[in-house]
């Protein structure tokens, strides 16, 4: 406190309890006078009672003296209790600051507290030195710049002795309290208001939620049937595009063939989207059921390579196979395990440029069996990774503009896998190509006979 300026108001000689009153009395008028609000009153008064109860305790008579404290634009009181007691030895001063000080007497007990209710706290004692304390509480900037002009006439009014009785005290003790209580009943009806409000709010984010729940399940529902009711005409159309095909009607002319190529191109296109929004909203509603069985994987991917591998030819790709000789059979729904393949494989196909290749692996892991799907086609940019299973999400990276589709494909791969109680995984590279690994649990080995 070496930078504080003090200006000092006057003492109190601390012989007898009552003087205890006495200094209370002067310290709360100080602090009115000076503007401090009631709760900082309160603070104020009771840390200067409790080191002014400890001179007359413990030293039995000391001093009070009252100033007023400056540095820069702060502006405080200042109260500085000082005895020629006994003193207190390093060892217990410590533990009396930390609070972790015992004693039948109560020594140190209000030290502590003093030194939580002040702004600033100062202590010299040593054993057998005696003891002073200094302690000060700052205004507010703006009220201190109005007391600046105050300081003579406070001086002058607390030169007055003052012979206030122990009852006056007790009554003024009261009115403090009262204060408190109308301060805490004014907080408490605040809390009540905020309460209140927080419930209306509450009640109605949950009749808005309750509202978009319900127009969640009108969308789905209005999803899965339309798309039933769209699955019957598509196959009718698809079958009238096969009788054609098939040369009953006569050899079709070359600009007849293209037209029917065309259709059917279309006509399958959109029966694929209208399974994905059929599959997708069985996924979310939790309406689609496995059928497990055991199955023989490289059975599974010797059909899926019939079925893909004129794509690959077409685009000129190369499809390879990595399956040990060993591989358990899976325990999984065989169409949905196919459709899995069918959606990654496709996928690396559709991305993979002429001349690259697609390869099909698979390992066992821990009672899982691993199958992995790797191309050398365009790769996924990182910051396209993170979001690639997102429903209808389809990555800016992977030059999607000239490729049409509903961005479900790998939503629904990886909801199916998950129902398996698998996990799905991606590494990519932009320019070098992309790896989807899934598990799928192996079937037990008594199984397998």
């Amino acid at each position: 406190m070496n930078d504080v300026i003090s200006t000092r108001l006057g003492d109190i000689y601390v012989r007898r309890e009552a003087d205890i009153i006495k200094v209370r009395d002067r310290v709360r008028r100080l602090a009115r006078e000076m503007g401090f609000d009631s709760t900082t009153q309160i603070k104020i008064t009771t840390a200067v009672s409790e080191i002014t109860r400890n001179i007359y305790e413990y030293a039995k008579q000391g001093a009070i003296t009252l100033a007023l404290a400056e540095r820069g634009p702060d502006l405080g009181i200042q109260v500085t209790a000082r005895d020629d007691g006994p003193g207190i030895d390093d060892a217990t001063l410590k533990a009396i600051l930390r609070g972790s000080y015992q004693s039948a007497s109560g020594l140190g007990v209000g030290l502590a507290g003093t030194r939580k209710l002040m702004d600033e706290f100062d202590l010299q004692t040593g054993e057998g030195q005696g003891t002073r304390v200094t302690v000060i509480k700052w205004l507010s900037r703006s009220r201190a710049a109005d007391m600046r002009t105050s300081i003579e006439d406070l001086r002058a009014e607390l030169a007055d002795e003052l012979d206030d009785s122990a009852l006056e005290e007790l009554q003024r003790q009261n009115r403090d309290l009262v204060d408190i209580l109308g301060e805490l009943e004014e907080k408490r009806t605040e809390l009540e208001r905020v309460n209140a409000e927080l419930a209306a709010t509450n009640k109605e984010l949950n009749e808005a939620n309750a509202k978009l729940r319900e127009l969640s399940e009108m969308k789905e529902e209005f999803l899965a049937l339309t798309t039933h009711d769209l699955r019957s005409p598509l196959t009718v159309i698809s079958g009238v595009i096969s009788f054609f095909t098939s040369g009953r009607l006569g050899e079709l002319t070359p600009e007849q063939k293209n037209m029917v190529a065309m259709m059917e191109r279309n006509a399958q296109s959109l029966i694929e989207l209208v399974n994905d929004l059929l599959d997708a909203s069985k996924l979310e509603s939790g309406t689609m059921r496995l059928e497990v069985t055991s199955i023989e994987l490289r059975g599974l991917i010797d059909e899926l390579r019939e079925t893909m591998e004129p794509l690959a030819r077409e685009k000129g790709l190369r499809m390879e196979e990595d399956l040990p000789a060993d591989l358990p059979l899976v325990e999984a729904d065989r169409a949905k395990l196919r459709r899995i393949l069918v959606n990654l494989v496709s996928n690396a196909i559709k991305f993979t440029s002429r001349g690259g290749r697609v390869t099909l692996r698979a390992a066992q892991e821990d009672g899982h069996i691993r199958i992995s799907v790797s191309d050398t086609g365009v790769g996924i940019a990182p910051e396209d990774v993170k979001r690639l299973f997102d429903k209808y999400e389809q990555a800016r990276s992977r030059a999607t503009r000239g490729e049409k589709g509903t961005g479900l494909g790998l939503y629904i791969t990886k909801q199916l896998v998950e129902l398996h109680g698998g996990e799905i995984h991606v590494e990519s590279e932009v320019g070098k190509g992309s790896t989807f690994s899934f598990t799928i649990p192996a079937a037990h080995e008594t199984e397998k006979t």
